[in-house]
């Protein structure tokens, strides 16, 4: 059984508005009416891991605005298809017939003859290839999967779309399995224990959408606590990366906050979520004295480097940092205060513009892409790292850069080195102090 969903998101924003359209234009791309269609074809025998993988793909490619114009979905057996009603909450779309065979077909699991195949399972995500791996209700693999199968559409889509080869960037095809636990061609892939958390997420933009769509995912087995900060309102300009809200909340200007509440609420029972409606400056005087924020945890999903220098100086017990850059890359970073440089140390000097500093979710550079799968990636290993700190093993030590223009890449995981001109001062004694006393069970090495 098969059904096809033609995305209205383009016709809701509209061109003139679209950041997509202005940024490919901004590179001297141009304009064009032309769009693709998808399709996406699961097993009969899936399990709930290829099925996140399977949904939250077609999630991403009907945020392809204005690439993608319709997704044609083959799953067998029509239950399989009760997720499409939710997801319509969420995003644009017109359900209707297939009318006509797409002209790039994914396969989730199983090639059969699609052009792309695509697997995740565990902390492993494979692009051409299959994963071999149980599914342990570890949500990480399966998204960073679809994240990346988007990724490598796109590619196509780009390529099929605009054929001004003067002009069009270097996308170049990637395949593998690649483990987000070890960020290797190892194929490591520990079992996913309970995951309690005690953590602050700071900004509810594409990256925080990333962060919030595992948790969700996550479901019954998250417990503990989750404070959301974020200061902003919802537009329709944020759906093509904004994937927790729904469509009427983002027509409605909620606030991201309270629609991202609901969101886990109805998703993951078991955690507290607490909203702040407000920037990360009027959160942290919530306690006056910096001596005594005590932040086990903090992921930073913002696109602004003051407020993440701001949160580094409240010196959390652990930092995860998510982020996107200009030439489609994207950024996990975790910093162990003291025991290497800090963001402070690897995140360089940009000049933020007034208006953006508003905005935890606007892009310091203009020319940025606005893409789902782009700016949802680092918030999902994020997420993988939370989990990872709920475990007490296989974290991150330091950042792992990904460029989607390309494929995954080991050998772009660093440790930062400490600079004399930390914007923090993290090598100071004071702050090594500081860190001591919020923290004396922590011993630095």
């Amino acid at each position: 059984m098969a059904i096809a969903l033609r995305s209205r998101l383009h016709e809701l924003v509209g061109s003139s508005a679209c950041r997509t359209t202005a940024q490919l234009e901004s590179l001297g791309i141009r304009r064009t009416d032309r769009q693709v269609a998808v399709g996406v074809r699961l097993p009969l025998a899936a399990d709930p891991a290829r099925r996140l993988l399977a949904e939250s793909l077609v999630d991403m490619l009907l945020r392809l605005d204005p690439l993608v114009g319709e997704v044609v979905i083959d799953m067998p057996g029509g239950h399989e298809f009760e997720w499409v009603a939710e997801l319509a909450r969420r995003v644009p779309f017109e359900q209707t017939d297939v009318k006509a065979l797409p002209e790039f077909c994914v396969g989730v699991g199983d090639f059969d003859g699609a052009a792309l195949l695509v697997d995740g399972a565990g902390w492993l995500a494979g692009i051409r290839s299959t994963v071999e791996a149980k599914d342990d209700g570890n949500p990480v693999g399966p998204l960073a999967a679809a994240a990346l199968g988007a990724a490598e559409i796109f590619k196509w889509a780009f390529s099929e779309v605009h054929t001004e080869p003067s002009t069009a960037p270097e996308l170049r095809e990637w395949s593998g399995v690649f483990s987000l636990s070890s960020y290797a061609f190892d194929l490591a892939n520990p079992p996913m224990g309970p995951v309690n958390l005690d953590a602050t997420l700071v900004g509810l933009g594409g990256v925080g959408a990333g962060v919030l769509r595992v948790i969700a995912a996550l479901g019954s087995r998250v417990t503990g606590t989750l404070a959301l900060v974020d200061a902003d309102m919802l537009t329709v300009h944020n759906l093509n990366r904004v994937s927790y809200s729904s469509t009427q909340a983002a027509e409605a200007g909620a606030s991201k906050v309270e629609e991202a509440t609901r969101f886990l609420h109805m998703r993951s029972p078991n955690l507290t979520v607490t909203g702040f409606r407000e920037t990360y400056g009027e959160f942290k005087l919530r306690t006056p004295l910096r001596k005594d924020r005590r932040y086990d945890v903090v992921v930073a999903g913002l696109d602004n480097d003051e407020a993440r220098w701001e949160i580094q100086r409240d010196i959390p017990r652990i930092l995860i940092d998510g982020a996107t850059g200009r030439d489609m890359n994207t950024r996990v970073e975790r910093v162990e205060f003291g025991r290497y440089g800090c963001l402070g140390c690897s995140r360089q000097m940009t000049r933020i513009l007034e208006e953006d500093a508003r905005d935890c979710d606007a892009p310091l550079d203009s020319r940025a892409p606005s893409l789902s799968f782009l700016s949802s990636f680092p918030g999902i290993l994020a997420a993988g790292e939370l989990i990872k700190e709920a475990q007490g093993a296989f974290q991150l030590r330091g950042s792992f850069d990904h460029v989607f223009r390309y494929g995954p890449n080991p050998d772009l995981r660093g440790t930062p080195e400490r600079r004399v001109d930390c914007t923090v001062g993290c090598s100071r004694s004071a702050k090594i102090s500081q860190y001591h006393s919020k923290y004396p069970t922590e011993r630095l090495g």
